[in-house]
């Protein structure tokens, strides 16, 4: 997937700092970014204003054990602005999330999306997609 107009992050961590450390404040301003975007992001996808062909993603959390995990989604229907419907396009790694399968059916809370993006008929991001680079929450460091 080829990636075009997402902006940079800025404060990139410090190399001596753990990674666990290093990924905090670049995931909250990843997600901070995204949040503050994504009205506008459900009024274009309502609007038909996305590119020809093109979908709406959206990557929510979804609280398991002692941590969380954060699968994307692509947007089939959003009613209500607390609420979208979509089909996870993957699956769930941790055992309590069977229902989290690439393809079904999901109903998200707007609250739990950390990051969209809106991709072209190739497949490409034209916008969005902030936490791309990062792993998700649950993910142990390298």
């Amino acid at each position: 997937m080829a990636v075009r107009n997402v902006p940079l992050i800025q404060n990139q961590p410090t190399p001596d700092q753990p990674v666990r450390e290093q990924s905090r404040p670049v995931r909250e301003q990843a997600v901070f970014a995204a949040r503050s975007r994504l009205t506008d992001a459900r009024r274009r996808y309502l609007n038909h204003a996305l590119p020809p062909l093109g979908s709406l993603l959206v990557r929510h959390q979804i609280a398991v054990a002692d941590t969380v995990e954060w699968p994307w989604a692509r947007v089939s229907g959003w009613p209500h602005p607390a609420l979208l419907r979509g089909r996870s396009l993957s699956d769930g790694a941790h055992p309590s999330l069977t229902h989290v399968r690439m393809g079904l059916p999901l109903r998200i809370h707007s609250v739990d999306i950390v990051d969209w993006a809106i991709i072209d008929a190739r497949g490409e991001i034209t916008e969005g997609a902030w936490t791309r680079m990062l792993r998700s929450p649950a993910e142990p460091p390298l």
